[in-house]
């Protein structure tokens, strides 16, 4: 049962790193205004808890 959760919380840190890194790239792509920053960086966060409260 622990290696099992173990496996899940990496494979879900993964998911996340993977998912900041799109939000990083399109915030270099687009040159998003500092709102529009706010934002995402709420919508990760809101991502996140709910990735890790399964």
């Amino acid at each position: 049962m622990q290696f099992f959760n173990l496996c899940i919380f990496i494979i879900v840190g993964i998911l996340l790193a993977f998912i900041y890194d799109l939000f990083r790239i399109t915030r270099k792509a687009f040159n998003t205004k500092d709102f529009i920053t706010y934002l995402e960086d709420i919508l990760f966060w809101i991502i996140a808890r709910s990735n890790i409260n399964f």
